[in-house]
């Protein structure tokens, strides 16, 4: 799901230019006579500014961030959610002692809230003058104007976010597709190669699944198939990329220092499996995991991903031949 509380426009953003909002601050600013005007964001991290006016698009990047707590005309407007004009700020015993008025000599503050598609503030489109201003009711209508053109531009990023998210998701599981899981791991091999470090390859099946799928039904496989994500997803860490190439069959990519603690890794997978599978309910099952290293040199990932898969049909098929004996 897309984060509305992170930082946005960390870096090079594809969706919309920050060049329009420059242009955008900058006719306000014209027209509203003002000598400064800001974009900012608000998370709970603090206070960012996006945009200044007359400073050719300054970003993230280049702007210190404020702490959460730090009194600002921008604070009142991102906490209530409300427009705030405060025309004569020395003399208004309410903020006469913000540093913006005591230190920067703001006297004239007009800020509103920007918000993303679903309702969250955004932060705020303000405009801060050393004078005392008496802004009418058409330039309040003007800048909620211009405010809802910057919305709209959030709500393409929030769009777009959302459709590839969608686009990389397994539907049921909510973990990487096919698609995904081959654009990321062969990113992460890349990276490998020029970095010299070691990546493995875990191709995991479900002994057993059709059989599940055939006996209790699909809603009880489908369980089995979301357990396993989540297990998957609980046990490794976040730089692992894990997906489901479809039906029982999952892959992770993992970067490993050590490459004698991968028993380990497989047997914590299992185990803990197992263990879910009883928490949940379900009945017991067990997985068949192949692995398979980088070798160290430059190589696609479907080699990496076909030598895990020899593997696991090995391992698949020492099972098959071990139950079929414990059963005679």
């Amino acid at each position: 799901m897309f984060e509305t509380d992170k930082w946005a426009f960390s870096g090079v953003d594809g969706q919309i230019s920050l060049h329009k909002w420059q242009k955008t601050m900058d006719l306000i600013t014209g027209l509203f006579s003002a000598p400064s005007g800001y974009i900012v964001q608000a998370t709970s991290k603090g206070y960012r500014v996006v945009i200044r006016n007359n400073e050719g698009g300054s970003s993230f990047e280049t702007n210190p961030i404020l702490p959460p707590q730090t009194p600002l005309f921008c604070r009142h407007v991102a906490e209530t959610n409300n427009i705030l004009y405060v025309n004569d700020a020395s003399n208004n015993d309410a903020w006469n002692t913000l540093p913006e008025v005591v230190e920067d000599g703001v006297e004239s503050y007009l800020g509103l809230p920007i918000h993303w598609p679903e309702g969250e503030v955004f932060g705020t489109l303000c405009l801060k003058d050393t004078k005392i201003t008496s802004y009418t009711d058409e330039y309040f209508e003007l800048i909620e104007q211009l405010r809802d053109l910057i919305e709209d531009d959030l709500a393409l990023v929030y769009s777009y976010e959302q459709m590839r998210e969608i686009a990389m998701l397994d539907s049921l599981t909510d973990i990487y597709n096919r698609r995904a899981l081959n654009l990321l791991a062969q990113q992460k091999l890349n990276l490998a190669l020029r970095l010299g470090f070691d990546v493995c390859c875990l191709f995991i099946d479900i002994n057993d699944f059709k059989k599940l799928n055939d006996t209790f039904g699909h809603e009880v496989g489908d369980k089995a198939l979301i357990i396993l994500a989540d297990t998957l997803k609980n046990h490794l860490r976040d730089a692992d990329i894990v997906g489901r190439l479809g039906g029982d069959e999952f892959v992770a990519v993992m970067q490993l220092s050590d490459k004698s603690k991968i028993s380990y890794i497989m047997d914590k997978i299992s185990s803990e499996y197992t263990n879910a599978l009883l928490t949940e309910s379900v009945c017991d099952l067990s997985l068949s995991i192949g692995y398979s290293f980088t070798n160290k040199q430059k190589q696609p990932f479907e080699a990496l991903l076909n030598d895990a898969d020899h593997a696991m049909y090995k391992n698949k098929q020492a099972y098959k031949l071990a139950k079929k004996l414990n059963n005679k």
